[in-house]
């Protein structure tokens, strides 16, 4: 259950899927695999915690142009087989979890794909309880681009441009600011501006763990510290 120190909304930039696969001897595809049943072990944690929001980096812009052909196919196919794993799944209609896809994925994936995507999402959109956001073909950087040039369009090159503009043009407009961003595999930055305007005063937490090892007791042990932490907001 939620108390007063578990954080509301948190996020993860999960590092390390291929280089558990190596390590173990396993295909690239197999590290993304565990990486995703991964998740879905934390998520589930995160909602037993009362955490209402876990926010999830799946995909950035640069992975899908960039990286091997054959990588980012067995990411899709990945994609269109858990998506439609999730539209049946038990502990999501259980917990009431609801799914939503934030990024540019509607326009550069393939038609299964975003169909199995949009399935997950349709089957959960009543659902209150706990959000679970994924970010797929995303960037923080083309997100707060994106809020910038709708401002300009919308209100004029001279208008004065507030905070709560901004948000109200994220593609994160519906979520609350991330409180414990989590990020593995020992490499203690940000990525690509992943959720920038959100993370602004969230409190980080790294580990050395790569993402397929990382489990629900490691997740707990992060919301620990978090509750443990002294936070000034600017006092």
């Amino acid at each position: 259950m939620q108390t007063e120190n578990t954080p509301r909304h948190i996020a993860i930039i999960p590092d390390g899927n291929r280089r558990w696969a190596k390590e173990k001897g396993l295909s690239t595809y197999e590290g993304h695999q565990q990486g995703i049943e991964t998740f879905r072990s934390v998520l589930n944690r995160a909602a037993d915690r009362g955490v209402q929001f876990v926010s999830m980096w799946g995909m950035s812009i640069d992975n899908f142009k960039k990286r091997d052909p054959r990588e980012i196919a067995g990411l899709l196919k990945l994609f269109h087989t858990k998506f439609t794993e999730l539209q049946t799944d038990k502990d999501i209609h259980d917990r009431k979890i609801k799914i939503q896809v934030l990024g540019r994925w509607k326009e550069i994936f393939p038609k299964p794909v975003r169909s199995a995507i949009e399935g997950a999402i349709a089957a959960t959109a009543n659902y209150d309880s706990y959000t679970c956001t994924f970010l797929l073909a995303y960037n923080g950087t083309d997100e707060m681009v994106q809020a910038v040039q709708q401002i300009v369009n919308e209100e004029g090159p001279d208008t004065e441009v507030t905070p709560k503009m901004i948000k109200e043009r994220l593609l994160t407009r519906d979520l609350p600011s991330v409180d414990l961003l989590i990020r593995t595999g020992g490499e203690p930055h940000n990525s690509a501006g992943f959720m920038m305007w959100d993370v602004a005063d969230a409190q980080l937490f790294f580990t050395e763990t790569l993402w397929p090892a990382f489990s629900p007791e490691d997740l707990d042990n992060a919301v620990e510290e978090y509750a443990g932490r002294e936070r000034r907001r600017g006092k």
